[in-house]
């Protein structure tokens, strides 16, 4: 069984940005990576998310329908033996939570969060690709400036400024796996990258096409051919795949040497998880089921990694767990009002949940080891 350690200075608890130690007792002898780490995203997620509580209650209600489909439908259910993140058997695991009446269980050796019994990968291809209510946040025309200059823009500086500090060039090729509706693509290819694309949502790939023109591929990225890029992003699709380590050793096919692997995924230890796991939560987004079938610990996520031949060199940490602890007390009290009136609050839990790493996301970017 693998551990991971981190030594990080006192000032972490206040500062935006340090350098911190982490390191994996694998099989071996012990190995350390030193880590630039970045704690909290500004984002005006009032004007990202919106006031109108109806359209959580709605989709979340869709979601729960989704679920009893898939959960409960005609498809057989597959149970997982094997940690998706350290390959560990399943032994020992722990009841997380419950959404939908779904089950994650943790796993007792990384802590990895998952579904051990979930719908087929064919079932679950099948809601990604045709359900455009599951694509429905990517492709909000009227949010489309906001999601570009608040979510998207400062991913891409920050991918580019870990090429900066580890002495290489800024990528000419950026490969994105899971592109959503393609903002992060259009972004680079504003800034005079190549770009290619892989997304299974059949409304995602119309609106790339109409809003960026791009066209993205429907195919499996692990089993396609695809020329090497400098960079490669999964930006929220881990947490989609049953077997998320075969898409990092196709990743570590594709990333060219000096490259980079980005990942975003969500955190199971987050404030966002914990009032999820409430009796009669209104689950909308993060721990969703129908979706979400893994959600990581950085233990976990990073025993995938480097696993898969990757070593850690940066750590993005930040979420939506104060508006998702707002939306939730106003919709169990009954008073929508309460969103806007504790909106100046937001941002002051959300940096307490970002600084005390109880934030809901986290990227991490790797390079290939040699």
């Amino acid at each position: 069984m693998s551990r991971w350690y981190r030594t990080l200075p006192f000032s972490a608890d206040h500062s935006a940005r340090h350098t911190e130690r982490w390191e994996w007792h694998g099989a071996g002898e012990p190995v350390g990576f030193d880590v630039d780490v970045r704690i909290g995203k500004p984002l005006d997620v009032m004007a990202l998310k919106g006031r109108d509580l109806d359209e959580v209650r709605a989709y979340a209600n869709y979601l729960a329908g989704c679920a009893k489909q898939l959960y409960e439908g005609r498809d057989a259910l597959e149970s997982r033996s094997n940690c998706p993140a350290c390959a560990r058997p399943l032994r020992d695991t722990t009841e997380a939570l419950r959404v939908f009446g779904v089950q994650y269980e943790r796993c007792s050796g990384c802590g990895h969060v998952m579904v051990t019994r979930q719908p087929t990968s064919a079932a679950l291809g099948r809601v990604f690709a045709e359900s455009a209510q599951h694509s429905a946040v990517y492709v909000d025309s009227s949010a489309l400036e906001i999601r570009m200059a608040q979510i998207i823009a400062p991913k891409l500086d920050w991918c580019l400024e870990q090429f900066v500090r580890n002495g290489c060039d800024a990528p000419q090729r950026v490969l994105d796996v899971g592109a959503g509706a393609g903002h992060f693509l259009a972004a680079a290819a504003r800034r005079g990258m190549t770009v290619e694309g892989f997304e299974q949502s059949r409304a995602s790939r119309a609106f790339a096409s109409e809003a960026f023109r791009l066209a993205l591929r429907d195919d499996d990225f692990c089993a396609a051919p695809v020329e090497p890029a400098g960079l490669v992003t999964f930006w929220g699709l881990l947490e989609y795949v049953p077997e998320p380590r075969r898409f990092l050793a196709a990743a570590r096919r594709a990333v060219l040497p000096g490259g980079l692997l980005v990942v975003e995924v969500p955190r199971a230890d987050a404030l966002g998880t914990l009032v999820q796991a409430m009796e009669g939560a209104t689950v909308a987004r993060h721990m969703d089921p129908t979706s979400h079938v893994n959600a990581f610990s950085d233990e976990s996520l990073c025993t995938a990694l480097v696993e898969e031949g990757f070593a850690p060199v940066a750590a993005w940490y930040f979420g939506m767990d104060a508006w998702e602890l707002v939306v939730q007390a106003a919709i169990h009290l009954g008073d929508d009002s309460l969103v806007p009136r504790l909106a100046e609050l937001i941002p002051v839990i959300q940096e307490a949940a970002d600084r005390g790493r109880q934030c809901d996301d986290i990227v991490i970017a790797a390079r290939p080891i040699r």
